[in-house]
């Protein structure tokens, strides 16, 4: 498999995948599960619980692959979050918009 790079460091998909990814605030995002292979670019699938987030895998939008600490750090541009906001609320579960949602 081809080699991916971002600034100076290079990576092949296979050593990446399970890595933890972290926005531009810290926040955790979830691990990264699988890749997307598009005509331009790579789209990564990073999941969180049942959740699931498509980040471009573009030099904007990845800041870092770090092997030793197994993250990477992304700059999500303004307004992304919002797409795949899910707040949980003070008991644990998921909130879209104020309300509560619940599983069967």
């Amino acid at each position: 498999m081809k080699r991916k790079q971002t600034g100076e460091t290079k990576w092949k998909v296979s050593e990446i995948l399970g890595f933890e990814v972290f926005d531009q605030s810290g926040e955790r995002l979830g691990v990264l599960s699988d890749v997307i292979l598009t005509g331009s670019n790579d789209v990564w699938v990073v999941r969180y619980d049942n959740e699931e987030i498509l980040i471009p895998a573009l030099k904007n939008i990845v800041k870092e692959v770090n092997f030793l600490r197994k993250k990477i750090f992304v700059t999500l541009p303004a307004g992304y979050a919002d797409i795949y906001a899910a707040a949980k609320s003070a008991d644990g579960l998921p909130e879209y918009n104020g309300y509560s949602v619940y599983e069967d």
